[in-house]
């Protein structure tokens, strides 16, 4: 099923509740309450001067699926006993123009979480696997407006094609695999080390922790898929053999460090317990 079609008419009714998912007309969403991205209301004002009938979908759930291989093979079990609307993405602004139904995919964060989130949402035997032709991955943030709006042009006015653009989008934001693992190194280490700092001060300490786990596993999956898709690694690094570059696929996947739930669990108990140790010795 296209992307337009499964979005407008999914029934979300019996998804997992949260306090900003929305799913409806930007121009609502731009005065509603739950619009969590009031910052950029003049940006989607002019999104809405290029096409009036966009459409957002806010928050929406997605959620790991067990039986993908790549999934086994970046091997982070803990992803898979988050709790189903603990991963979920910011914002999807998707249209239909006569039969052409396009959507771009946005994360808050970074880029590469951005194509975590696409390959997580179009991944085989998912209810968008049909529609990934469709969909573009990108970052909202105050940088990348400019990127945005070009490519909503482009994909609105059927100027270019959704894999051309993005294929663009990933020569400016990610160079080459090589230096995206060193990105997605650093990333997970400053996930890791932020979550630590806050539950800390934190009574419900959950959310923070599945989101971090999850937000860690999006980069593995994001520069797994991504070593495996390039043609280029596979005739140039390893002789055309697939198994080879799968190989190195988990291999760059594995380099990315994690920390497993109880790890980190117990790792704000002994923050605490050590605080509580402190106090005692200067009373």
């Amino acid at each position: 099923m296209a992307i337009y079609t499964k979005l407008s008419l999914e029934d979300y009714s019996s998804k997992p509740s949260h306090n900003h998912f929305y799913n409806g007309p930007l121009s609502d969403y731009i005065e509603s309450s739950v619009n969590s991205y009031a910052q950029y209301n003049s940006f989607f004002e002019e999104l809405k001067g290029i096409a009036e009938d966009v459409r957002v979908c806010a928050e929406l759930p997605i959620k790991i699926n067990h039986q993908t291989i790549s999934n086994q093979i970046i091997r982070y079990r803990d992803a898979f006993k988050l709790p189903e609307d603990s991963l979920r993405i910011p914002l999807i602004l998707y249209w239909k123009k006569g039969e052409a139904e396009k959507a771009i995919l946005l994360s808050t964060t970074t880029y590469i979480e951005a194509k975590g989130y696409y390959y997580c949402l179009t991944e085989p035997n998912t209810a968008f696997s049909d529609a990934r032709n469709e969909v573009l991955a990108l970052v909202l943030n105050e940088n990348s407006l400019g990127d945005i709006k070009q490519a909503f042009d482009n994909l609105y006015n059927d100027k270019r094609a959704t894999g051309a653009v993005q294929r663009s989008l990933d020569r400016k934001y990610l160079v080459d695999v090589d230096e995206m693992k060193e990105q997605c190194v650093e990333l997970a280490k400053n996930y890791f080390d932020s979550a630590i700092e806050q539950l800390y001060d934190m009574d419900e300490k959950s959310d923070l922790i599945n989101a971090t786990i999850g937000k860690v596993f999006l980069i593995k999956k994001a520069l797994y898929v991504q070593y495996m898709m390039s043609k280029d690694i596979l005739t140039t690094r390893h002789e055309g053999e697939v198994k080879k570059q799968r190989q190195f696929a988990k291999a760059y996947a594995d380099e990315i460090p994690i920390v497993s739930l109880s790890a980190m669990w117990r790792a704000t108990r002994e923050e605490t317990e050590e605080s509580a140790e402190a106090k005692t010795e200067t009373e």
